[in-house]
């Protein structure tokens, strides 16, 4: 419940799921993700996030219980199948609410902005090393 974000539910007091007008038709669609804002949530947003949190380390459990030499192989595949998958969906289904949340995450524009961004600063905070390059 706290990886869910349960103490931000319970100050900010969010509404469950929001709503956006669709452009073309003027109809009201649900909105799960707060797009644009990292630092907040609707609750579904929050329970879902969590949940994946959950199932990754879930996932690193019976990895675990999959190296267990009293067990039988049939077993032990199954526990690191099982595992591997789960961690797998946990990470991929991650990235995907990260990517919602933030168009433009781990992308070639971020990137080069955020590196702008650093190269101003350096600039005018570290005059003398202006010949570090990342």
């Amino acid at each position: 419940m706290v990886v869910s974000g349960i103490v931000y539910d319970v100050i900010v007091e969010p509404p469950g799921i929001g709503s956006t007008q669709d452009p073309a038709t003027g109809s009201i669609r649900p909105v799960v993700f707060l797009p644009g804002r990292v630092n907040g949530q609707y609750i579904i947003e929050g329970l879902s996030s969590g949940f994946m949190f959950v199932l990754g380390g879930i996932g690193i459990v019976l990895m675990d219980l999959a190296l267990d030499k009293n067990r039988a192989k049939s077993v032990k595949v199954s526990y690191a199948s099982a595992g591997i998958s789960s961690l797998i969906i946990a990470y991929v289904m991650s990235m995907l609410f990260i990517r919602i949340k933030i168009p433009a995450y781990l992308s070639s524009v971020f990137m080069n902005s955020y590196l702008q961004g650093w190269q101003s600063y350096k600039s005018y905070h570290c005059p003398g090393h202006s010949d570090i390059s990342w």
